[in-house]
């Protein structure tokens, strides 16, 4: 058969087998012929060249670094008073509203003065009747010591007239103390501010018997200036404390943020820094002190501190998305010169602040070498990419603001274009394929 093939050409042999032959020889010949055809176009074809990925990269740049922490704290009143009442009596004056900001020596409360007023004019007869007998006691002292020095009167004589003296200063020193208590008391009918500040709420309205037993009638917080207290971990305290003569000196910067993000428009200055640290939390009670001219810092509110050193350090910076961090710490990917994929264990500077778009590096990378910061995902140490670098930030801001003037210079001129072209060009019409008659489909098929 194989014979066959050879000595026939194709032509030949498929005129044979077509008209006359045995069909069995046929039939294998056939076989044989299409099975040389197909295993002769089965040839495996070189493969691909391997595709390179691209990726996005970003080189590590020199920055300045201020180490920092940021803590949870609370806004305290400079100065808080209950107002209390010191003598008992009835409330016949509130001369406050509530919630009022009030100046220091501003009368708040008056509590009945006849019964005081009393007290006081009593004491002041007391003590006239005390001085009389003083005055009498006086006299009849330098009269018994005149007649003792010229031996008139005996010693008894003149030792009772130095006693009756003495006897009539001390009562008039007595009468003179329950005077000053009277006027006390009686000051104390009328309750003031002691400072410049803000009153609370009213416990007691007129005409409720109130006294020392009361409890608190109302109080009064001064808030400008406003405290802040919190409480820093001893990590941070190390960080900060490695030089003392430098903390004592303003070494470190105080800023407030709300609770909606937004940071306080005043410095603040430390005030405080407790002598010793908490053994339950491992934290020291801090306070700084902020100016609060607009009052928007309230006792009892809370906000973050973020303390931080004046003095900036320098460190690698880079894109904090190119940062990896897993079970065995934080890594980047790095493009070498070769283009091939490196890992590089990193060491952060402590206490950075996680809104900023940079990390700052102590150790694992140098300055100038590539990291990834896109295309992280589809790539993996030792194998070889395209590398394509990051414009810088500047160069993005100017090639944005001049695409924005040349756009703000053109919409009189495009839309005067727009204009001309929508009225005079004619409108586009949508034309649809027609279809073929159905008479030629069926010439054609005959």
């Amino acid at each position: 058969m194989v014979a066959f093939f050879r000595n026939d050409s194709a032509e030949n042999c498929l005129s044979r087998f077509y008209h006359g032959g045995d069909m069995k020889a046929i039939n294998i010949g056939a076989a044989l012929f299409f099975s040389m055809l197909i295993f002769s176009g089965c040839k495996e074809p070189p493969p691909p060249p391997p595709i390179i990925p691209a990726v996005v990269v970003a080189p590590a740049v020199m920055g300045s670094i201020s180490p920092h922490s940021t803590e949870v704290g609370q806004v305290v009143a400079y100065d808080h008073v209950k107002l209390m009442a010191r003598v008992s009596g009835f409330l016949v004056k509130k001369n406050f509203q509530e919630g009022q900001t009030v100046n220091e020596g501003t009368l708040l409360y008056m509590i009945e003065q006849g019964q005081y007023i009393a007290d006081v004019k009593a004491a002041q007869a007391t003590l006239m009747m005390m001085q009389a007998n003083q005055k009498n006691a006086d006299i009849n002292y330098a009269r018994q010591k005149e007649l003792y020095q010229k031996d008139a009167v005996s010693q008894k004589v003149y030792d009772d007239a130095t006693a009756k003296k003495m006897e009539t200063d001390a009562s008039v020193l007595g009468a003179q103390a329950k005077l000053d208590q009277a006027n006390l008391n009686l000051s104390y009918t009328e309750i003031k501010a002691p400072f410049d500040g803000r009153v609370g709420l009213a416990a007691y309205s007129v005409g409720n018997l109130v006294g020392p037993d009361s409890g608190m009638l109302a109080d009064i917080a001064r808030i400008d200036p406003a405290r802040v207290q919190f409480n820093l971990s001893e990590v941070d305290l190390l960080e900060f404390m490695r030089d003392k003569d430098n903390v004592k000196k303003d070494f470190l910067t105080v800023k407030l943020f709300f609770q909606d993000g937004k940071p306080y428009d005043q410095p603040g200055e430390i005030t405080f820094w407790n002598n010793k640290v908490n053994s339950s939390t491992g934290t020291l009670l801090m306070q700084a002190t902020f100016p609060n001219p607009k009052s928007l810092l309230m006792p009892g509110m809370y906000v973050k501190v973020r303390i931080e050193i004046k003095e900036s350090t320098m460190a690698v910076m880079v894109p904090r998305n190119a940062v990896i961090e897993d079970q065995t710490g934080k890594s980047v990917l790095v493009v070498n010169k070769a283009d091939v994929v490196e890992r590089r264990k990193i060491v952060p500077v402590a206490d950075q602040d996680q809104q900023d778009m940079d990390i700052g590096l102590k150790s694992g990378l140098q300055a100038g070498e590539l990291v990834i910061v896109d295309g992280i995902q589809k790539v993996r140490p030792g194998i070889k990419v395209k590398a394509e670098v990051m414009p810088a930030p500047s160069a993005l801001d100017a090639a944005g603001s001049s695409a924005s003037t040349d756009e703000s210079a053109a919409p009189a001129a495009s839309q005067e274009l727009l204009t001309k072209s929508s009225n005079n060009a004619p409108q586009p019409k949508l034309v649809l394929p027609k279809p073929e008659p159905k008479a030629e489909h069926k010439s054609t098929r005959r």
